[in-house]
């Protein structure tokens, strides 16, 4: 199968002011959210000890819209005396009905230390296969490990998918040779361009045989009805 390109989004870094948290506990913390419009969460590793802190909440979901979860974030520390820190954003808590963020985890990081990480896989254009054939695409992989140091670790990494057929796929050894830092196993499919499903013989024949059934039915019915209309007629002759 053809080589597809294959293009990588650098990480952006972007700014995250945070406070000292001293609220714990359900009551509390959810008196930072609705009365103050702050949003708890906690900053951990590195052999340090977790801190919980507490950021803007409209700073925040700012910063998410713009594709933030993938971004290194830079931590600058409400104290004057504290040096900013870099961090990868671990894990974020929604509201199960209202959608909005409830809790951060962040990740603190070297940038020059070297990191395993999922990026997320991004295809682009249509296959041909689908455009022209009436294919259709299968995703079966949306994100690949690789390892580097993190100040490079890509936000994304996207493939342009628009000259497959049907009948090709496209597995990570595919892409190994443009980006050798991928470690996730060479053999895991990425995408199938699958042919359009066609109707066996023998379901054809189900179908016919249902078809038939149907139409006797509807004889017999009809049948029925003319005998018991005859049988009335009959009966009023006789009257």
């Amino acid at each position: 199968m053809p080589q597809v390109p294959l293009q990588i989004q650098a990480r952006e870094q972007v700014a995250l002011k945070v406070q000292s948290r001293q609220e714990q506990g359900k009551g509390p913390v959810g008196q930072i959210r609705r009365l103050r419009g702050q949003l708890p969460g906690v900053i951990y590793g590195h052999n340090q000890p977790a801190e919980s802190f507490k950021t803007d909440a409209h700073g925040l979901e700012l910063i998410l819209s713009k594709g933030g979860q993938n971004a290194i974030i830079l931590i600058e520390h409400e104290e004057p005396d504290r040096a900013p820190e870099q961090a990868l954003i671990r894990d974020i808590q929604y509201h199960k009905v209202r959608g909005d963020v409830l809790h951060l985890d962040l990740l603190r990081i070297d940038p020059s230390e070297t990191l395993r990480a999922n990026v997320p896989i991004l295809t682009e254009g249509e296959p041909e296969g689908v455009r022209n054939e009436g294919g259709a695409l299968q995703q079966a992989l949306t994100s690949i490990e690789m390892e580097c140091v993190v100040s490079e670790m890509p936000s994304a990494m996207v493939i342009d998918i628009s000259s497959l057929v049907i009948g090709d796929s496209l597995h990570v050894s595919d892409l190994v040779e443009q980006e050798p830092r991928i470690t996730t196993d060479p053999d895991r499919t990425i995408v199938n361009v699958l042919a359009p499903r066609l109707i066996t013989e023998e379901e054809e024949a189900e179908e016919v045989e249902g078809e038939e059934g149907e139409g006797e039915e509807g004889e017999e019915g009809g049948e029925g009805e003319e005998g018991v209309e005859g049988g009335e007629g009959g009966e009023g002759g006789e009257e």
